[in-house]
């Protein structure tokens, strides 16, 4: 007998970022749908997160998996009368009974914290060590009982949660918030990892510290004997898999003021360096456009019929982040600043149809005061002008907006924007507070 298709949530809105599809969101990197799944639980836990709706029916979502793709899915208690609802989901605490069997620690899992408590106090700058014991809450009305927590001199107070069973998305979630208000560093140590299979629950933990991922292996114990220091097996994301296990001294970790630790950025490093080489030509073709009228020789923009107008576009975008990285330099004309480029591409009509597009650019840049001023009344018109058919205006689905999307995501991609700022990794240019 073959099984009821399965009902997905095809499309979801998500609040001061906008639509995303299914079809999206399976597009998306490995890296770029953890962050979303991880903001929009951290919302959940008390967090300043993420909150995605169903467009069917408003309700809440969240980003499940299923064989290591991403789905959306309704929150318990979900209207049954969306077109888009898959009936119950099971109760995480129901979950969690069948896989403790009504025993929160196992004898394994204590003996494992007592031994990092064993070798962190090794150190001579270990102070003190409590395993499972309550740590009283500072803000807040409830403490937790940190598996392992270890004073270290010099550095003070941080937190150890040795993972053995899949621990659910909103209990790494709840933790992580916890020790974050706090102020206490929070580091997640594996029992084991296995490269060729990671469950989505040891990828929720490797993506929350960079993609790092830390074990107490027998090697690790050995190596925190020999040196008298806390040391781990770190396996780190390559983008394709990992690369081979190194052994790190827990000082040698970056300690982000609000994150996870990590050896090496394997997430958000990529990312940037990934934007600046696309970029990079487009650069280096705007300085060597020598005469401002001819062409760009860049075969992305050959597809376009009005070369001219968007070589321009393209142009003055470009000087709108050279100004907001602090780099003045205007490729789109001969005006001494960008102010007055782009007041006189807006009177000219000659950018007027990219009115929207531009100011959307301006608002997410450091030179966002821009349009306080004339540049904004100028921006303004010409969109004012599209609404009583006078000027034809580009959105977000014409071919001109998706290029300066692909060319500019840290301004017009709302989506790795927010995983930017969520990293704390957003560059300065882009920053509009």
């Amino acid at each position: 007998m073959l099984r009821k298709p399965r009902r997905i949530i095809e499309e979801v809105i998500f609040e001061s970022l906008g639509p995303l599809s299914a079809r999206e969101l399976l597009a998306m990197p490995r890296e770029g749908w953890e962050s979303l799944r991880a903001g929009i639980t951290d919302h959940r836990s008390g967090k300043c997160g993420l909150v995605a709706r169903c467009v069917a029916c408003h309700g809440q979502i969240y980003i499940s998996t299923s064989h290591g793709r991403p789905f959306f899915a309704h929150y318990q208690g979900a209207d049954p009368r969306c077109p888009w609802y898959s009936g119950k989901n099971v109760h995480p605490n129901d979950v969690r009974a069948a896989q403790y069997r009504g025993h929160q620690e196992s004898e394994m899992h204590r003996r494992m914290c007592e031994l990092i408590a064993e070798l962190a106090t090794l150190d001579e700058r270990c102070e003190e060590t409590k395993v499972d014991e309550y740590l009283p809450p500072t803000q807040g009305k409830h403490g937790r009982y940190p598996d392992v927590l270890i004073d270290w001199r010099d550095f003070g107070r941080f937190a150890v949660e040795y993972q053995m069973s899949h621990t659910f998305q909103t209990e790494v979630s709840q933790r992580c918030v916890h020790y974050d208000r706090e102020g206490i560093p929070l580091m997640w140590v594996l029992s084991s990892f296995d490269t060729e299979r990671v469950p989505q629950a040891v990828s929720d933990v490797v993506h929350r510290h960079r993609g790092n991922a830390f074990v107490l292996d027998q090697q690790a114990v050995n190596a925190s004997r020999e040196q008298r220091t806390l040391v781990l097996t770190c396996y780190m994301s390559n983008g394709q898999g990992y690369d081979a296990p190194v052994l790190i001294r827990f000082d040698e970790l970056n300690f982000p003021q609000s994150l996870l630790p990590y050896l090496e950025d394997r997430l958000v490093g990529p990312l940037l360096e990934q934007i600046n080489s696309k970029r990079l030509p487009y650069f280096r073709a705007l300085r060597a456009w020598g005469d401002k009228m001819g062409s760009l020789h860049l075969t992305e923009l050959e597809k376009f019929s009005e070369r001219q107008r968007i070589d321009r576009l393209v142009a003055a975008a470009f000087s709108i982040v050279a100004e907001a990285a602090g780099k003045p330099e205007n490729f789109a004309s001969d005006h001494p600043n960008i102010r007055g480029m782009l007041n006189t591409f807006q009177n000219s009509g000659s950018l007027a149809p990219y009115a929207a597009l531009l100011t959307t650019l301006i608002e997410n840049t450091s030179q966002h005061t821009l349009l306080n001023g004339k540049v904004g009344e100028h921006l303004q018109r010409s969109i004012n002008g599209h609404r009583l058919g006078q000027v034809e205006q580009v959105d977000e689905h014409s071919a001109e907006w998706k290029l300066l999307r692909s060319l500019l995501p840290e301004a017009l991609d709302p989506f790795i924007r927010q995983r930017l700022i969520s990293a704390e990794k957003l560059p300065d240019w882009a920053q509009n507070s």
